[in-house]
């Protein structure tokens, strides 16, 4: 039996639930520099209003980062939480979901719903288990 997700989670409606649980889901050991590989205490969170909440400083090789470095969702304009329904949508869907209908469900112009639409079959196909069985993503 399958179970239902509730579309009012947090995580859905609100930026700060949405960057807090994409946090936990990419680093679930704690935040770690995607440039340099170094965690722990050489990665500090940065404060400040200038820069807004979920920036991380590397103290290491000295650059800013966020958990959307390397994804799917770095450099997009478009909100989190736009994003993690519109992953749940198009998985939940029986049949492909075109950007046409993905646009209508969540009120963005067309070429919005085909940028959000078009990521997820390249980002499935570079995922390849390893000889261990664990997956890991081709560059």
């Amino acid at each position: 039996m399958t179970r239902a997700v509730d579309l009012t989670n947090p995580i859905f409606t609100d930026l700060d639930t949405a960057r807090a649980h994409f946090e936990a889901i990419r680093w679930p050991d704690g935040p770690y520099c995607p440039f340099c590989g170094v965690m722990g205490n050489r990665v500090v969170p940065l404060g400040g209003k200038s820069m807004g909440p979920g920036w991380y400083h590397c103290k290491d090789c000295r650059k800013k980062f966020t958990a959307a470095v390397g994804s799917l969702y770095e450099r997009s304009h478009i909100p989190l939480t736009k994003w993690f329904l519109a992953t749940h949508l198009m998985c939940a869907s029986k049949k492909a979901m075109s950007a046409h209908q993905l646009g209508r469900m969540l009120g963005l112009p067309y070429k919005t719903a085909w940028f959000m639409a078009h990521p997820y079959p390249r980002g499935y196909a570079r995922v390849q288990p390893d000889a261990d069985g664990r997956h890991r993503q081709d560059c």
